[in-house]
């Protein structure tokens, strides 16, 4: 008992050691690594399931009945599969990946928008907080919309519940419309009944030249509404703003 109970207490650090690394290396909080987390196969996950596997086996062996000798030479054993650095192997290829993916990505945008690679580069590197993965996304996003992030036409969003994503802004959806060819137009309506000066919903409809129905969205102001300051200064612009975000994602894809 005293074996296993010993066993169990370095098998703690070693996973705490873990989560540790990766939450230094792809900006997490200790929150994403909870029992509720949304992605159940993250790096930490698969590094925690290969050590409790290859510690079960040892674990499992049936005991010594003749000698002790044999129960110390497999107590000795599962101390070293502990001690061996399987977590930071495995960590260590995907982060590299990572690294080498956002690079050529810098590369490839940074000359299809026309910026100087070092200029993005260092805007990329600004960004200590986004994981590795929703940088290479934003880029991806960027390059294939001709979006420019230096000008805030693709941006970074941190929610709630710590999860990270890359979007489209206003600026930049204004820009995907007025440069598509089949963009045809784009109007605003507003409700009628109000909640303290404010319509408790807006429509945003865009036409395009190649379609016979227009694209009509509706967003409720309940529903889109932040904590933000802006929210508070200019609800009604805001609301406007999200409407036209959604309806241009439907619009133009």
């Amino acid at each position: 008992m005293k074996a296993n109970q010993a066993m169990e207490k370095k098998m703690g650090k070693r996973i705490f050691t873990l989560k540790e690394l990766a939450q230094r290396d792809f900006a997490l909080t200790p929150k994403v690594f909870s029992e509720d987390a949304k992605n159940p196969f993250s790096l930490v996950n698969i590094q925690e399931d290969l050590l409790d596997e290859e510690l079960g086996q040892e674990l499992n062996k049936p005991l010594a009945t003749a000698k002790g000798g044999e129960a110390r030479e497999r107590d000795a054993k599962a101390q070293q599969t502990i001690k061996a650095p399987l977590p930071n192997a495995h960590l260590a290829l995907p982060i590299e990946l990572l690294n080498l993916l956002i690079a050529k990505e810098i590369a490839i945008t940074a000359k299809q928008l026309d910026l100087e690679e070092a200029e993005l580069q260092a805007w990329i590197d600004l960004q200590v907080m986004a994981p590795k993965q929703t940088l290479l996304a934003l880029l991806r996003l960027a390059r294939t919309n001709n979006l420019d992030p230096l000008k805030e036409e693709v941006a970074l969003a941190l929610y709630e519940d710590c999860h990270w994503q890359a979007y489209i802004t206003v600026q930049g959806y204004s820009k995907i419309l007025n440069s598509h060819p089949a963009f045809d137009g784009i109007s605003f309506t507003e409700s009628l009944e109000k909640t303290n000066d404010i319509p408790i919903w807006m429509e945003c409809t865009i036409y395009r030249k190649d379609r016979s129905l227009p694209t009509l969205i509706r967003e409720y102001f309940e529903e889109v509404k932040s904590d933000q300051a802006i929210w508070q200064k200019m609800p009604r612009r805001m609301l406007r703003h999200r409407v036209m975000q959604q309806c241009a994602r439907l619009a133009m894809g």
